[in-house]
C-alpha cells in the first residue's frame, strides 16, 4: 500500500466506514455539516446518498437522468453490486427510492494519495427523473469559480464535531476562499492541485463523512466535497473538487454524454 499524505490521515476516516459497511456492520457515524440547519429534500432535489451494503456512506449529486455525481475515493474499494443509491427522501435510511448502481467511472487522472481529480461518475438502473423530489442539479459551465461568494453544501451527520450522527438532511453556507488563500491556509500540510478549491467557515463546514456531496453556487454545482484537515468547522477551511477546472468538466460531461447515446439508441 503507498503511504497516505499526512494532510490526508481525515480521509482515511471515511474509507473505514466504507469498509465497514462491506463487512455488513454500521459504520461509525463520521461525517457531519457543522452549522447549518435542518433542510427537506424538496429544496435540495438532487441530493442522493450513495450506500454500500444500505449503509450510507457517501453524498451524491443528480446529474442525468441515470447518473451521479461523488467524490472519487467514494467509488474506491468498493464492489459495485453492493452499491445502492437513495434518492427523493430526507432521511438516508428510508423514503424516496432505492436505485441499484450498474457501473461506475473513475476519473483517469484520480490519485489517491493526494486526492487529485477526486470524481466519479455513477451509473444506476433505472431513471432518477422518474421519482418525485429527484431533480438534476446543473453542473458549472464556467471555468472560474465565485471566490468570495457564498456557496451551499449538504448532507447528513452530527451537528459538532464527535458528535451523534442525525438521520435528517441538513444544509449550510460556506466561504469560497482564492487560490491564495487556501494555499496560505493549508500549506502545511500539503498544496491544493488545480482540480481543487477551498470553502468554509468557523462553525460552518463539512467533515469528511459528507465526502461526496455537492457545493452549489448559483442553483449550479461547483465543487464536490472532498476532504477536511484536523477539524469540521475550524480555521482550516475543507477542499472540494473543482468542477471548473476543465479536466473535470470534460470528463464529467463525456459521461453525461456518452449516457445519453446509450440511452437513444436503447429508445430506439
Amino acid at each position: 500500500m503507498r503511504e497516505m499524505a499526512p494532510w490526508l490521515i481525515a480521509v482515511t476516516i471515511v474509507l473505514s466506514a466504507a469498509a465497514n459497511a462491506i463487512q455488513n456492520t454500521p459504520p461509525r457515524a463520521v461525517g457531519r455539516i457543522v452549522g447549518g440547519r435542518d433542510v427537506a429534500i424538496d429544496e435540495f432535489p438532487y441530493q442522493l446518498s450513495l450506500q454500500n451494503n444500505g449503509y450510507h456512506i457517501c453524498g451524491a449529486s443528480v446529474v442525468a437522468a441515470r447518473l451521479a455525481l461523488t467524490a472519487g475515493h467514494c467509488c474506491i474499494g468498493t464492489n459495485v453490486s453492493n452499491l445502492t443509491i437513495r434518492a427523493g427522501s430526507t432521511a438516508h435510511d428510508e423514503g424516496g427510492t432505492v436505485f441499484m448502481v450498474s457501473r461506475i467511472f473513475l476519473h483517469p487522472e484520480y490519485d489517491d494519495t493526494n486526492l487529485n481529480y477526486d470524481v466519479c461518475v455513477v451509473r444506476i438502473i433505472g431513471n432518477f427523473l422518474s421519482k418525485p423530489n429527484v431533480k438534476v442539479v446543473q453542473v458549472t459551465n464556467s471555468g472560474v469559480i465565485p471566490t468570495g461568494g457564498l456557496g451551499t453544501v449538504s448532507g447528513w451527520g452530527a451537528v459538532e464535531t464527535n458528535g451523534n450522527a442525525v438521520r435528517n438532511l441538513r444544509a449550510t453556507r460556506v466561504k469560497i476562499w482564492t487560490t491564495k488563500e487556501c494555499h496560505s491556509q493549508i500549506q502545511n500540510y500539503g498544496t491544493p492541485t488545480a482540480s481543487m478549491f477551498c470553502a468554509g467557515n468557523v462553525g460552518s463546514s463539512i467533515c469528511v463523512g459528507d465526502s461526496g456531496g455537492p457545493l452549489v453556487y448559483d442553483q449550479r454545482q461547483i465543487g464536490i466535497v472532498s476532504f477536511i484537515i484536523n477539524e469540521c468547522g475550524g480555521t482550516i477551511p475543507a477542499v472540494y473538487t473543482r468542477l471548473s477546472n476543465q479536466n473535470v468538466r470534460i470528463f464529467i460531461r463525456t459521461q453525461i454524454a456518452n449516457d445519453q447515446q446509450r440511452m437513444a439508441l436503447a429508445n430506439g
